[in-house]
């Protein structure tokens, strides 16, 4: 027993993930006017674009000074290194706002997106979107996040809401010691007991996930490995990166009911060994960068009841958004709350 949880403890921690492609990143081509946005300027949102994909790209980014605004000259430019997909960019303007556009390619394939900043000291933020835009090949809005909210956005809407996940997950307790449950059954009029022992139980959670601006997450859990465990957690996590493939570390504190047996004879119901319990943990979030994500996780309990009891849980896990309905008009602020509720607008 004591291999087969070494074995999944290694096999949850350790992934090997293929690498990423390698990227050339051109200097934006700009027809604005030197005055408003000189060739410093220019380097500078170069540098922040290339900051912004290595945040979301594990593979190698090389830059080069060279300028295209085509695919025609994009991937001549590629042709003369040994890079796999090259990415040109340009830079407009439209009365006092700038439109930022970029495209990734190659031979076979090529992905493009935009972003509009309202002014140069926009042009920040606007690189970390498009520059994950294109990374991840995601629209601007499935780019959004907590870290590249522009000027425009806030616009837009002065109050952005946080999209927290909901989840549910299964996986396998390991308790250090066999646990020892006791049925007690009364269907013949009768007690009679039969005893039970546990050496691993399949468990089951639902969870709340959500994540700060700091890279780090809470996940709340409850749940069950019936007949035995019952408990509550809150769970601290850190990543390592911010990629589609996320490791990551973290630990908890929660509640605990190890049931002992079902003897409704008593005024309790059975009997309880309970108590507060911490925990350390380890796994790597799937396709974080999406709306969908899996978690693989590995989790050392320690419970601080009667008999101290601990063991390691493993599970799988998959994670959704949860985002608002849009009912496709613009919402309305009344004075008097009441207009809400008869023009259904809560």
């Amino acid at each position: 027993m004591n291999r087969k949880i070494l074995t999944m403890f290694v096999f949850t921690l350790f992934t090997f993930i293929k690498a990423d492609s390698n990227i050339l990143v051109l200097k934006p081509y700009s027809d604005i006017d030197s005055s408003y946005l000189d060739d410093s300027d220019v380097n500078t949102i170069m540098t922040l674009f290339i900051e912004g994909l290595r945040e979301h790209h594990s593979g190698e980014i090389e830059s080069s000074q060279n300028i295209c605004s085509d695919n025609d000259c994009a991937l001549d430019q590629l042709s003369k290194t040994n890079n796999d997909e090259i990415i040109y960019s340009k830079l407009q303007k439209l009365g006092s706002k700038i439109i930022f556009s970029a495209s990734i390619l190659n031979v076979d394939q090529s992905f493009s997106s935009k972003a509009t900043a309202m002014s140069v000291e926009d042009m920040e933020q606007v690189c970390l979107r498009l520059s994950k835009s294109i990374a991840l090949r995601q629209t601007l809005e499935e780019s959004a996040d907590v870290d590249n909210i522009t000027e425009k956005d806030e616009q837009e809407s002065a109050r952005r809401k946080s999209l927290g996940r909901a989840g549910l997950s299964i996986g396998y307790l390991f308790p250090f010691e066999d646990l020892t449950y006791v049925d007690h059954n009364y269907s013949s009029g009768e007690d009679s007991e039969e005893e039970e022992v546990y050496s691993n139980l399949l468990k089951f959670n639902w969870n709340y996930y959500n994540e700060f601006k700091n890279n780090t997450a809470l996940l709340v859990e409850l749940g069950f490995a019936p007949p035995v465990i019952w408990y509550a957690d809150l769970n601290f996590l850190k990543f390592q990166n911010k990629l589609d493939t996320s490791p990551f570390y973290g630990g908890g504190l929660g509640f605990y009911s190890v049931e002992r047996n079902n003897d409704w004879s008593d005024d309790i119901g059975g009997e309880h060994d309970s108590g507060m319990c911490a925990n350390i943990q380890a796994g790597v979030v799937l396709y974080r960068t999406y709306d969908i994500n899996v978690m693989l996780r590995t989790k050392f309990i320690q419970i601080f009841n009667e008999d101290l009891d601990r063991g390691i849980m493993f599970d799988i896990g998959v994670q959704w958004k949860m985002q608002t309905r849009d009912r496709g008009y613009t919402r309305v602020v009344n004075r008097y709350p009441i207009l809400d509720i008869i023009l259904d607008r809560n």
